[in-house]
């Protein structure tokens, strides 16, 4: 077996040098150990004098040396001490009295407990004294004691205390309140005023109170004097140091220094002040932030409580080289040193988690919320809390909501988020800019806060129209608009500018920490947008299902060239096309070189913020675009034939025969449909053969009519698919299916519908789900008895509830349970809610399920689910089948073709147009329907119509009635000679619908 050496082997070269080196170490060790021997006989001549104190130095740190200086120190006196220090020779004594200082400081970090140790705590005591040093000689006195200080803080003299205290064993030491003593007398040594105070307690602060297991040497019930000035009364001395303890404060002490701040300090919430209040909150919340930013490990040395620092080189006491005083400040406490993961006692990981318990958090609210001077710093609290214990979270926010009926929130918006900079305006550059970090806290937890409180609140007590008793709305109508319109901007401006920020971060990192929006707030960019923008788009869901706010809210107000969105959408849909058809490496190519533009990015998150019209533009776009690359545009070959696809349907059966013979036909590519009349003869097409529109209006009035158990209509007349359940029969999916191929190939062919489909089957369209508020329209029964549940104030035990729901199968009635053996779990007031939930869920996204995902897989033959997650379901009624505006008779006449001897300025015309607009509107809609199919108008107007409207002259027999050819939108008018005559034949044909063709 091969030996593998660890070391490369020396030439002889090396070995000489190796050599001349150790023999020169040797010659200098007995060189010192020779110069020693007479100093240790000097030494003990003259222990108390200046001589003596320049051979302690000399000799260095041995115990026995030191100590017996120690001990003869104290026997003089305290007096005696600083009567030499400011004596003839006080320079020299004050040059040499400090670094002997610092080898007790060392000595006792090494041994706290040493025979010795006493005396060394002694002797600080004596030399870093105030109140001795003012007893002696006044001012000199003073300054000494100060030089001595400043002395042993530039030597890292809390660094080593802090290595004293955490060997003292936590159940028996005795020395403890004399080490703690030690620790404040520096702070009592320079005015409060001082930046030397404000170090020296921040020192106290980082490097005394982080010690492991601190609450256990000092039981934070009955606080000692040491607590009770730091963390008690005096912490807001730490309120403009906060923002600059990034240098002082290590990863390695944030939990436990974390963790003791909060035992101590929350047994006594009632005591404290305002300040100190806000400090502790302050404080709490950097700390927790810096680990955050760090994986935790479990610690082995929870029992001991001692703790394994970064160790640089230790100085050797004992070697006869050393002389005692090697600059310590570089060695044992590196705040520069960073862990790959930090390790963390269970003590302290257990008493973290009591941060995030409902018993902690009500007690926090309890004396915290009603002092606004405390909101921003609670705010930013609770925030990092939710963001490191995220299973905490919703109990959290139940919490906060249930407290004072919610009012913190409104509170909350009023005096912080209401007055940030953050969103003020969409044009806003100081999104991604450091300095506005202290702002995104309350935001976000105010965002977060209230989409959880919309997720459950109904429309009454929205809109403040429930009892008292049923809750209200945290914040007023008024302050929705406001917030929502801050949100608006904000996610507007994260998105516009999101590219270029972004291009300044390396992406090829994988510390995910560079992302986060500050040190200070443990939340990444996207977690931070995904946020925001769920709380926005609630507020947006309430306004769409039921609309509060102005007409152009939701509208960005910006100069922004809308012809830009057009061209992104479009660009995008092209490349997304052409990576199906390239090799992968090309697709990863295109992955990788294409980076959405920020109108791509709106239009998929905030569409609303568009106006309607430029979306329904780009909709047409995107289908101009599809249809050119399947080629439907052509309408003939290079041959000079037609290219279409022949399919006869005959009309007598023309909803059956369309799904026997359209189900397999590729409906974006040229085809034709001709309909046979009851004796097989070819029915005539004005459109040029084909007579889809007349197939589709015709089919869908069939599919209402004949299949009536197919849809159902809500008490507004708003279509969805039945709910019962052989609606999930295989041969009913079909029909679904292929419904939803003709609807979808009316939208391709911007043929409007005529009809009213439910907003929470829309919302199915939208890849949305449905949710409680929806119910109102599906099931009122079910909606109104769900409400009376929630916020019912009787015991809703004594209805006997189970997590089950009625339903019917094939004309049987059963039982379906909601969960798992949820017949066998009863509904209490903690699960009601739950249970409410889940009933909801069931009516609206369970039950019609197999029926939407039938019907949306035959739209998406035709209609990509990606064009229409431009549009709320409302928008997409307007979309599927015009808008329910009046109807706009100039925009009509503006956009009307004449055939025959017809022209705008005909007689016959004149007399139209003025009967017309007589009408009441929904005579118009009526006229609409009669020649078009439809009653409403296009989104985007009537030059959408195609072909556009149309008015031909149809003879001049005057008792003969106006008829429509709905395929063309052509109205076919005899020269009615009378406007009176025009009239009376116009409203007799469109009331009583002569029909298609009726000449």
């Amino acid at each position: 077996m091969p030996h593998y050496s660890w070391f490369t082997p020396l030439d002889e070269t090396q070995k000489s040098e190796k050599a001349a080196k150790i023999q020169m170490w040797w010659r200098r060790m007995l060189a010192v150990r020779a110069a020693k021997k007479p100093l240790r006989t000097i030494f003990e001549g003259d222990v108390t004098g200046l001589t003596g104190l320049r051979c302690l130095l000399l000799i260095g740190a041995h115990d026995d040396v030191l100590g017996t200086w120690a001990r003869a120190m104290i026997q003089l006196g305290p007096e005696a001490i600083l009567d030499r220090a400011l004596g003839e020779q006080g320079t020299s004594w004050l040059v040499l009295i400090r670094k002997a200082a610092f080898l007790l400081v060392q000595s006792l970090a090494d041994a706290p407990e040493s025979p010795n140790a006493a005396a060394y705590l002694d002797i600080l005591m004596v030399l870093l004294s105030k109140e001795r040093a003012v007893a002696s000689p006044g001012a000199q006195g003073i300054a000494f004691c100060q030089a001595i200080t400043a002395y042993l803080m530039k030597k890292e003299f809390y660094g080593l205390l802090r290595k004293s205290i955490s060997k003292l064993p936590i159940e028996t030491s005795t020395s403890l309140h004399s080490f703690l003593t030690l620790c404040t007398l520096p702070l009592l040594t320079y005015p409060e005023s001082s930046p030397q105070y404000t170090k020296i307690y921040v020192d106290i602060f980082v490097r005394i109170l982080s010690l492991p297991l601190l609450p256990n040497r000092l039981p934070p019930d009955i606080p000692s004097p040491f607590i009770s000035y730091f963390l008690l009364t005096h912490l807001d001395k730490l309120a403009d140091p906060i923002s600059s303890m990034d240098h002082k404060l290590s990863p390695i002490f944030s939990p436990d220094l974390a963790a003791n701040l909060f035992m101590f300090v929350s047994p006594h919430y009632e005591t404290l002040s305002p300040a100190v209040f806000a400090s502790y909150l302050q404080l709490s919340t950097k700390l927790i932030n810096m680990f955050n930013s760090w994986s935790w490990l479990p610690s082995s040395s929870s029992e001991s409580g001692s703790e394994e620092e970064p160790q640089a080189k230790p100085v050797d006491y004992d070697s006869d080289f050393s002389d005692g005083y090697s600059d310590y400040g570089n060695s044992q406490l590196d705040d520069d040193y960073f862990p790959d993961r930090l390790e963390v006692i269970d003590e302290s990981i257990k008493w973290l988690a009591k941060i995030a318990t409902s018993q902690h958090i009500t007690k926090l609210m309890d004396y915290t919320q009603s002092q606004a001077i405390l909101l921003p710093h609670l705010a930013a609290y609770l925030f990092t809390v939710t963001a490191t214990w995220p299973s905490s979270q919703q109990e959290i926010q139940s919490i906060v909501l249930a407290s004072s009926s919610g009012r913190l929130v409104g509170r909350l918006y009023r005096t912080v988020v209401r007055k940030s900079p953050l969103g003020q305006d969409e044009d806003s550059m100081n999104i991604y800019q450091s300095a506005s970090a202290i702002h995104w806290p309350p935001l976000i937890f105010l965002a977060d806060i209230y989409s959880q409180a919309l997720r459950t609140m109904d429309e009454e007590v929205f809109f403040g129209t429930a009892p008292m008793h049923r809750g209200s709305n945290p914040l007023s109508l008024g302050e929705v608009a406001t917030f929502s319109a801050q949100l608006l901007n904000i996610v507007f401006s994260l998105h516009w500018q999101d590219s270029d920020y972004l291009n300044c971060v390396d992406s090829d990192s994988e510390d995910e920490r560079c992302m986060h929006v500050s040190s200070d707030v443990y939340c990444s960019w996207t977690a931070l947008k995904v946020k925001l923008l769920r709380c926005l788009l609630r507020i947006h869901a309430r306004d769409s299902r039921q609309p509060f706010l102005f007409l152009g809210h939701w509208l960005l107000r910006s100069r922004l060239d809308m012809n830009s969105f057009v061209d992104a959408a479009v660009i995008s849909d092209q490349r997304s096309s052409w990576t199906s058809s390239q090799m992968q490496s090309d697709v990863t190519r295109y992955h990788r070189e294409f980076v959405p533009p920020p109108q791509l990015s709106i239009l998929k998150t905030i569409p609303f913020a568009i106006p309607f019209e430029v979306r329904v533009a780009i909709f047409q776009h995107l289908i101009v675009n599809d249809r050119t690359s399947h080629g439907s545009s052509e309408q003939l070959n290079a041959l000079g034939h037609d290219p279409r696809a022949k399919v006869k349907i005959r009309r007598s059966v023309l909803a059956r025969d369309g799904f026997d013979r359209l189900d397999r036909v590729d409906l974006k590519a040229p085809l034709q449909i001709v309909i046979t009349d009851e004796f097989g003869q070819e029915e005539e097409g004005i459109d040029g053969g084909s007579q889809f529109k007349e197939f589709f209006t015709s089919f869908w009035q069939q599919v209402l009519h004949m299949y009536p158990g197919l849809w159902l209509k809500t008490k507004r007349g708003e279509l969805y698919p039945t709910l019962h359940g052989s609606a999930s029969e295989g041969h009913i999916l079909d029909w679904y299916w292929f419904i939803g191929r003709m609807i979808g190939k009316a939208m391709y062919e911007g043929i409007l519908v005529g009809v009213t489909f439910a907003n929470f089957f829309l919302s199915k369209w939208l890849g949305r789900r449905s949710y409680f508020d929806d119910l109102i329209s599906l099931d009122p029964g079910l909606h109104r008895r769900l409400l009376s549940h929630k916020h019912s104030r009787k015991n809703i035990e004594d209805l006997s509830l189970y997590f089950t729901i009625a339903t019917e199968q094939s004309g049987v009635a059963k039982t379906v349970d909601l969960i798992p053996n949820g017949s066998e779990i009863a509904v209490t007031k903690e699960n009601r809610l739950r249970y409410i939930n889940l009933s909801a869920r069931y009516r609206l996204n369970v039950q019609l399920k197999r029926q939407s995902e039938a019907f949306l897989e035959g739209l998406s033959q035709l209609i990509q689910p990606k064009w229409l997650k431009m549009f709320n379901p409302r928008e997409l009624q307007i979309l599927i089948g015009g808008t329910f505006a009046p109807t706009d008779l100039d925009d009509l006449r503006r956009h009307t073709n004449y055939g025959g001897i017809y022209h705008n300025g005909h007689e016959t015309i004149i007399h139209f147009w003025r009967v017309v607009n007589s009408f009441h509107q929904w005579q118009k809609h009526t006229l609409l329907r009669f020649v078009t199919s439809c009653s409403r108008s296009h989104a985007l107007g009537f030059k959408e119509l195609v072909p556009n409207f149309s008015i031909r002259d149809d003879g001049p027999d005057e008792d003969r009635l106006p008829t429509s050819s709905t395929s063309v939108n052509l109205l076919k008018l005899p020269m009615y000679k009378s406007e009176r005559q025009l009239r009376e034949m116009l409203l007799e044909a469109v009331i009583f619908r002569a029909g298609f063709d009726s000449s």
